[in-house]
């Protein structure tokens, strides 16, 4: 039994006429009849009584109709579901991001709108570090990830979507808190918390080489994974830290952030994709979210392996 034929024959239970099922169906009539005579011998009952100004149902086929009709509410919703997925307007999206970008700016702004805009796309958010993200762009895991700084690699394409400046992040008690700036230079002799190398690799090796030129040799006595817990030591009293500057939009209670005068360092932050996998609900994220990038704040592009 063929899709076309169940369409044929409720056209012609409704209308009750074969000639004007055609009109509607465009098509032409003895093929119409055609199909039916094949449904009904393929069934093995008669659907309709021919009579000499139309057709009615037969007992078989009011039965029969009304059986097809949920089927045909069915397919309906087929047909429209399986189009909306594929423009986009449905299905799954699966985004890794970094938290503190997600506090404000295009971020959130992008996210709030998506979900306005396709409210049939189940969108799923991951929060972790670029590296634990670049993994799961690889493993097929992400479908796309927001983050700082991407190394980039054969088979990923990257937009840049905003740049962030570095701040000296101390505990308030620190005479250097209450400076309107420093200098790195400040910094030659001071207790300093950082990130793994591996959790950020291009910012680990721009901020290190800044310190060691200004001429800091200690290094960072703690390294960790993540700002929050570089911030969790930093409010204890436990050192200094140089961190994103939108962590100043959830500030611990015993830390303040001051602006480095000469540290000329910034996090770019990145839209990444793998470009060989097709996502129509990515594509339409990504419409948006470069729709809300800052065209005078970045760059068109940065560089995409």
């Amino acid at each position: 039994m063929k899709l076309s034929q169940i369409r044929y024959f409720i056209a012609i239970a409704e209308l009750q006429h074969f000639g004007r099922a055609a009109d509607l169906l465009r098509i032409a009539q003895p093929a119409l009849s055609r199909q039916m005579k094949l449904l009904e011998e393929e069934i093995g009952v008669a659907l309709f009584d021919r009579l000499p100004r139309g057709v009615r149902l037969t007992a078989a086929g009011d039965v029969f109709l009304a059986q097809l009709k949920p089927v045909e509410a069915r397919i309906d919703r087929a047909v429209a579901a399986a189009r909306a997925a594929a423009s986009g307007a449905e299905g799954q999206f699966s985004l890794g991001l970094i938290e503190v970008a997600a506090w404000s700016g295009i971020v959130p702004q992008t996210i709030h709108a998506f979900r306005d805009a396709f409210p049939g796309v189940e969108l799923n958010l991951l929060a972790t570090t670029s590296g634990e993200q670049m993994a799961a762009l690889r493993t097929g895991k992400l479908d796309a990830s927001i983050l700082y700084n991407p190394v980039m690699e054969p088979g990923l394409t990257m937009v840049p979507l905003a740049l962030h400046r570095l701040m000296l992040a101390l505990p308030a008690e620190m005479p250097l808190a209450q400076y309107q700036s420093v200098h790195l230079a400040d910094l030659a002799k001071a207790p300093l918390i950082g990130f793994r190398r591996d959790s950020s690799p291009r910012m680990y090796d721009e901020v290190t080489g800044a310190l060691a030129a200004a001429g800091h040799r200690g290094g960072f006595h703690s390294e960790m994974t993540n700002e929050s817990d570089i911030l969790a030591l930093v409010n204890s009293g436990l050192g200094m830290a140089i961190v994103n500057e939108n962590q100043r939009l959830r500030p611990p209670p015993a830390v303040r952030f001051v602006p480095i005068a000469d540290l000329d360092v910034r996090l770019r932050l990145c839209l990444v994709w793998p470009e060989a996998v097709p996502s129509p609900t990515r594509d339409r994220f990504i419409e948006l979210m470069l729709s809300r990038r800052d065209q005078a704040e970045m760059p068109a592009s940065i560089g995409v392996s």
